[in-house]
């Protein structure tokens, strides 16, 4: 009987795993594929020719360094605009929490084609006032190739149900109310208080908003091909018809890259999400702060 439990608890345990190692093998294969492609030769010799050829051709410092400033961008207005207005909610209207977050949602249910071509008929429209009218400099500063603000402001849209729900979430475990009010006693201001007593219990929300859009801005493609701005993605398609090889090798430095980004959200979001409850002790001062006070 009991031999007959243990190897029903064996199967039972194979079994859970076994869809695990499917996903893993479903998404290695390639992966391994193309990592042996880019770096070793048909006889089996280690080849660095697809880093060395993108590195002696120059191009890809302009769409790699666009891409950076862009995506750096994108997590400095998201974490700027998101944080504040979903602490102002919490705080002075609760009512309107619940339309904030069907706000913040739609980008999850329009496809980004779809977003793209709804801002490619914006842009077209300020274009067609002609030449040295406000909209053309709208237009034309927006699209510029050096910083192109458009883009910026896309990824900030594309990233929000997932970054808000993330703050939204974290902010709903904190007593803000109480916080607010015993900054404002002691003569703390807003932005004091936001800096110095909420962010730094929603450091988990905050670090993961910004490893995601970090991710999701350096990574994507549709929206940057269809306005014709050459980040790091579309040049990587461009390149693939010139050096193979080397289109290879950055397509996958790229996706090693966008995963350790990823689990770099989850592992943040994890550890540093942890907020000291009411029911727990205060952590013990230390001797400095004890022969101070």
């Amino acid at each position: 009987m009991a031999e007959h439990m243990r190897s029903s608890s064996t199967t039972v345990r194979f079994l859970a795993w076994l869809p695990l190692a499917a996903l893993a093998i479903f998404i290695l294969t390639p992966l391994l594929s193309s990592l042996t492609y880019s770096f070793f030769r048909s006889d089996g010799s280690f080849t660095t020719s697809g880093l060395t050829g993108l590195a002696d051709s120059g191009k890809i410092i302009a769409p790699l360094t666009r891409s950076l400033i862009v995506s750096v961008l994108a997590v400095v207005v998201l974490v700027l605009t998101l944080v504040p207005a979903v602490v102002a909610v919490h705080l002075w209207a609760p009512r309107l929490r619940s339309l904030l977050s069907v706000l913040c949602t739609l980008p999850l249910v329009v496809p980004a084609i779809a977003i793209v071509a709804g801002l490619s008929a914006v842009l077209r429209s300020l274009a067609s006032h002609g030449r040295g009218s406000l909209g053309m400099e709208i237009n034309t500063l927006l699209q510029n190739q050096d910083l192109p603000l458009v883009l910026v402001g896309t990824y900030v849209v594309l990233c929000l149900p997932f970054t808000f729900r993330s703050i939204d979430a974290g902010l709903s475990t904190l007593p803000l109310r109480t916080l607010y009010e015993s900054s404002s006693i002691l003569g703390a201001g807003l932005w004091t208080t936001l800096w110095r007593a909420v962010i730094p219990n929603i450091r988990g929300p905050v670090m993961f908003s910004a490893f995601f859009t970090f991710a999701l801005s350096i990574a994507e493609y549709t929206v940057a091909a269809t306005l014709s701005i050459n980040t790091l993605p579309v040049f990587l398609n461009t390149l693939s018809s010139t050096n193979f090889r080397g289109s290879i090798t950055l397509s996958v430095l790229l996706n090693l890259t966008t995963w350790l980004l990823l689990a770099s959200a989850t592992i943040s979001a994890s550890r540093f999400g942890h907020r000291t409850s009411p029911d727990e002790p205060a952590p013990a001062p230390s001797r400095k702060e004890a022969a101070i006070s």
